[in-house]
């Protein structure tokens, strides 16, 4: 598939946005005055992984703009464990249940939700009041599994603002490992990068955002190559379609090693790491190349001298996820390629805890995977 097909199915699922809109499908009159009772995992006091606490609860009651959805899979990214160990910077304590990925089925609507059904099979983006168009820094006031209550529960009340349908060959499994890292993918290739077949794109490490946004890029007919501390890690990186991969820990000037392995340096740059990484990634640029900054790692010792800012003409674009339409841009194309995201590992409800240590350990190949029933 080339590029432009690619990317035209993307654009053809705005037809599967949730648009906002006025007819009521159920109001709390019409509710249960009892309540079922079910499970979800909730941040401790104090934060940290080993004080998640699983709680059974009163099942929520969607209120206007919501939907009830059952549970079927969630996964971890590096900034959940950031924010049920107390030390994510947004909003963190802000949510009582984590998780801003997560794939269900709608079980109840609250007063005034159209363009969703009960039993439609759905997801959502972590922004929910960022629709469509340009990024504005009040979306962060809600955002799931950080200010609003995520997905680590049988049961998630959600703004339908933020629903997209899944299309029918993406499961429930697939579709909740995407809203972090398949969106920040997206958003960097295709709205900001623009990539075009042949461009040669970089990405560091082999985690959630390096996985998919290897295959998306392979689909799109570019050239990738992967950077990690493991040979092991990087062999299946290639299994999965890498082109080039290169060894951190063994080159520690990667970054040349790199622009000598491409023959002159990448178009596109994830810069899934952050400043700590910024100087080695603009050494591994072609001229006119685009680095898009989504890690937020520590300051390092030194500030970055960002060779070749200039000399080379780099575009340096910093990004926080993606909107709803991205995220319906994406499910459209991965269900017209017949991606899968890579699923490393996958642990039960009851396993939360042990799924949190996986993530913190950092040996995982794409995605760790909860599934709930």
């Amino acid at each position: 598939m080339d590029r432009r097909s690619f990317l035209a199915t993307g654009a053809m699922s705005s037809a599967a946005v949730i648009s906002a809109a006025a007819t009521a499908a159920a109001t709390d009159a019409a509710a249960p005055r009892t309540r079922a009772r079910s499970r979800a995992w909730q941040i401790g006091n104090p934060p940290s992984i080993g004080n998640l606490q699983l709680i059974t609860r009163e099942t929520p009651r969607p209120i206007r703009g919501e939907v009830l959805v059952r549970v079927v899979a969630s996964s971890i990214n590096a900034r959940d464990r950031g924010i049920v160990g107390g030390f994510f910077p947004i909003g963190a304590l802000k949510a009582a249940i984590p998780l801003s990925e997560g794939a269900g089925e709608i079980v109840e609507l609250g007063a005034d939700v159209s363009g969703v059904k009960l039993g439609d099979r759905v997801t959502s983006c972590h922004f929910p009041a960022w629709v469509d168009g340009r990024w504005d820094p009040a979306v962060y006031e809600r955002d799931i599994g950080n200010t609003l209550d995520g997905w680590l529960t049988e049961y998630a009340v959600l703004p339908a603002s933020g629903l997209v349908v899944l299309p029918e060959v993406i499961s429930y499994e697939s579709a909740a490992t995407l809203a972090s890292s398949g969106v920040t993918a997206w958003h960097a290739l295709f709205e900001i990068a623009r990539l075009r077949p042949g461009q040669t794109v970089l990405t560091l490490g082999t985690g959630g955002v390096s996985t998919i946004g290897l295959q998306l890029a392979k689909a799109a007919g570019a050239r990738v190559v992967v950077t990690s501390s493991r040979d092991e890690k990087l062999a299946r990186m290639r299994e999965l379609g890498a082109d080039l991969t290169v060894n951190y820990r063994k080159d520690a000037a990667w970054g040349t090693r790199v622009a000598d392995m491409t023959g002159g340096g990448v178009d596109v740059v994830l810069e899934n790491v952050g400043r700590p990484t910024l100087d080695e990634s603009m050494n591994a640029c072609a001229p006119g190349a685009c680095i898009i900054m989504i890690g937020t790692g520590p300051m390092p010792k030194e500030l970055p001298k960002m060779p070749g800012l200039y000399q080379k003409n780099l575009l340096l674009k910093a990004i926080s996820n993606g909107s709803r339409r991205m995220f319906a841009d994406l499910l459209a194309a991965m269900a017209a390629a017949r991606l899968e995201p890579v699923i490393d590992k996958t642990f039960t409800f009851s396993e939360a805890i042990a799924a949190f240590r996986e993530m913190e350990a950092g040996d995982h190949i794409g995605k760790i995977l909860i599934k709930h029933a």
